[in-house]
């Protein structure tokens, strides 16, 4: 019994310290952490070129380069001006390009290209809505063609759906079953370790109120 017990002790200590000496994975959690409480533009432009530096030094990895597109979308939902939410989009674009290249069958990665198509969207909602809401729900189902389980897909879509009139299948009405179905598969996630993609839970709950409202 004492064996056991000093295997398993061993085999903890061992895990924690191969955590702690995991420079790529430090560099990530730091990140992470800086993103989770970044405020202004220019807090998250260093967080993306932080995630950058981190791409570059690990080719092999799909994640750096998520994240940077990630917040260069949310850069250009932060930004007024068209041009330059257009300038940030295209810039997010060339990064999850990359994620792609490393890892093309990636649910995570399909369920960001939706979100970016979203992000086209709201720079001429007008002239560009129904092209960019159907790039966008393809992008949804190719992620959900890839795994179903992921909550991601329907908060997005929810979005989608939110933002369309109702004249046209839009509306808060027509978006809560997904927001539902979201909040559903985000009380089952897990994720696969502490620096991939866990994002959305909050915002959903948020929008299922709105639609209860």
């Amino acid at each position: 019994m004492k064996k056991l017990i000093l295997t398993a002790w061993m085999l903890g200590l061992f895990v924690v310290v191969y955590c702690n000496n995991n420079p790529y994975e430090n560099a990530m959690l730091n990140n992470l952490k800086a993103y989770s409480t970044a405020k202004s533009v220019d807090e998250l432009q260093e967080i993306a070129n932080k995630f950058v530096t981190i791409a570059t030094a690990e080719k092999d990895k799909w994640l750096p380069y998520y994240y940077a597109a990630e917040v260069y979308i949310d850069m250009s939902f932060r930004s007024t001006d068209g041009g330059t939410k257009d300038k940030l989009l295209d810039q997010a674009q060339n990064y999850l390009d990359e994620s792609m290249k490393i890892k093309p069958e990636e649910s995570e990665n399909y369920v960001l290209q939706g979100y970016l198509y979203q992000g086209r969207i709201q720079v001429d909602p007008m002239t560009r809505g129904q092209q960019y809401v159907m790039k966008a729900n393809e992008s949804f189902g190719h992620a959900k063609t890839i795994d179903p389980e992921n909550p991601r897909i329907y908060f997005l879509q929810g979005m989608n759906i939110y933002g369309t009139p109702e004249a046209f299948g839009g509306g808060a009405k027509n978006a809560k079953p997904l927001f539902m179905k979201a909040s559903e598969k985000f009380a089952k996630f897990t994720p696969v370790d502490s620096i991939h993609p866990n994002w959305g839970k909050e915002m959903n709950e948020k929008m299922l109120k709105q639609c209860e409202n």
